[in-house]
């Protein structure tokens, strides 16, 4: 039986696994009235709203890994319910703001109807950006967050695993390890294969696998003592 886990998942799935979701996940807190997003890609918006997660929320912040639309593709949505709908400002998170309103602006959100913060100036918890080797063109960045009590990687999309984190891993410094997988070799996303190779059959059932190119790369993930991200309120997801 898997324990759970602190944050729970909106898409597990990779930019063209249109099937699964954008990859997205949330966290909760005063009984939903603060929300965390992590990301916000092409479908993840409109899986927010049949999942209710807005309804109770009165703080909403979205902490964003990278600007490639399967991450970020309906943030500009959310801001504008957030503004005409809810009637509040939403805190978002990301190391490289300029470029991020330079988007929101294109957009057309209003500067002033949300709020730019580095994650490393956000006063509600601790979270620290690690610079990820993702494409050649793409800032993207994983991050170490402390919430619920625990602190938790959460890879975004990456090629390689910093030493940092994996030493960290090892020294049982990190309660929960989330991370982007691939069923191929590619210059974008770590394989299942290297993430077998650098973790030992021991150290794979503490690792959540995320990201999933289809349903053979979740079966892949499993079969190798990974945990794997799964969508909580499916059924109501496929309404």
């Amino acid at each position: 039986m898997e324990k759970k886990q602190t944050i729970d998942f909106i898409g597990n799935g990779s930019c063209f696994n249109t099937e699964f979701g954008n990859n997205a996940a949330y966290y909760k807190e005063e009984q939903g009235k603060r929300l965390l997003l992590i990301d916000c890609g092409e479908s993840i918006f409109e899986r927010v709203r049949k999942l209710k997660l807005l309804e109770k929320a009165e703080e909403i912040s979205v902490l964003i890994t990278h600007l490639h639309t399967d991450h970020v593709g309906s943030l500009s949505s959310l801001i504008y319910f957030c503004q005409y709908v809810k009637g509040i400002k939403p805190t978002i998170l990301y190391p490289e703001k300029e470029k991020l309103e330079q988007l929101l602006t294109i957009t057309e959100n209003e500067l002033g109807t949300f709020q730019l913060v580095d994650p490393s100036e956000y006063e509600k918890f601790p979270i620290e950006a690690i610079r990820q080797q993702h494409t050649k063109v793409a800032g993207a960045y994983g991050y170490i967050l402390e919430i619920g009590g625990k602190r938790i990687y959460y890879s975004g999309d990456t090629k390689t695993i910093s030493e940092k984190v994996i030493q960290e891993f090892r020294e049982g410094k990190l309660d929960e390890f989330y991370q982007d997988v691939s069923r191929y070799d590619t210059p974008a996303h770590i394989s299942i294969e290297e993430l077998k190779r650098i973790f030992s059959q021991n150290e794979r059932s503490k690792i959540t696998c995320m990201h999933f190119d289809d349903e053979i790369t979740m079966q892949m993930a499993e079969c190798l003592g990974f945990n794997v991200a799964r969508v909580k309120g499916l059924r109501e997801l496929e309404r």
